[in-house]
């Protein structure tokens, strides 16, 4: 790309900023809720957010700090959502149950570089787990170069409902994949684009905010649905899209986001965008 082309994408990319700074997230600030965000300023909006349902009617009990945001195909087909905490945990698995999500991304490790990232919030063993009243039990778990993939199986009441887990374990540690593991992030969104074909519910997607890696994942999926049919990329319309239903989806790792999907999109399909 040209000098002056990459000046104006940073250009571009820094009116992102200003998406969302006006939409409300009332709920998050809600002083009972406060201790439910992992980040002080990564909180969702009121609109697209997801609502728990609870037989608790106090204030506060249908939250948690998650987004509904659209895809290829729905206007929910995504989750985004933060790392839980262990104070979350719970709400999490509810969320799980109650949207029938059989799929959960999670592009992260528990505890990196020294700093937790997220609760283990699933079984350690395959032997079941109550997180308040659902019931989880690890089926399988594989370990693979660069991802785990597990199986659970939840429970509540007479309601039973499997879940696949794909979680991506050598995210760089700069957060901006380089080409080689841009090429390895990529097929895994393809792996779980194939795995999700007959899957029921929105995709829950996570990191650690719920932002950066998590809006990395989605904007990578949409995109290789969308270049199948379309010529033209449109990474920035694309991110700002996403970001008015999350704030600061996709963060710095858009630039390579950008850069990665012309040259794979490339070698796939022997295009030039």
């Amino acid at each position: 790309m040209a000098k002056d082309s990459d000046y104006k994408f940073s250009l571009q990319f820094e009116e992102l900023k200003l998406i969302g700074l006006d939409i409300p997230h009332f709920a998050a600030d809600l002083p009972m809720n406060r201790c439910k965000n992992r980040y002080t300023n990564i909180l969702p909006y009121d609109f697209s957010r997801v609502r728990l349902v609870s037989m608790n009617e106090e204030e506060g009990s249908d939250y948690i700090n998650a987004n509904y945001i659209p895809g290829y195909h729905s206007p929910q087909e995504y989750i985004a959502t933060q790392g839980p905490l262990p104070e979350t945990r719970n709400d999490f698995w509810k969320m799980v149950l109650q949207q029938k999500s059989q799929i959960i991304v999670m592009l992260t490790q528990c505890n990196e570089k020294r700093r937790v990232k997220c609760d283990h919030y699933w079984p350690f063993t395959e032997d079941p787990i109550a997180y308040g009243d659902i019931t989880v039990e690890m089926l399988s778990e594989d370990e693979h170069t660069d991802w785990v993939y597990r199986n659970f199986r939840i429970s509540y009441a007479d309601e039973v409902q499997d879940v696949m887990h794909f979680n991506y374990t050598a995210w760089p540690d700069h957060g901006v994949p380089t080409t080689n593991a841009a090429e390895s992030i990529l097929q895994f969104v393809q792996m779980v684009r194939q795995k999700s074909a007959k899957s029921k519910g929105p995709m829950i997607i996570h990191c650690s905010a719920g932002v950066g890696r998590t809006g990395t994942f989605i904007a990578l999926d949409r995109l290789l649905q969308h270049i199948r049919d379309h010529e033209f990329v449109d990474i920035l319309g694309l991110v700002s899209d996403m970001r008015s239903y999350r704030m600061s989806m996709v963060q710095t790792e858009v630039r390579s986001v950008y850069f990665n999907i012309v040259k794979v999109s490339s070698d796939l399909f022997h295009t030039s965008l």
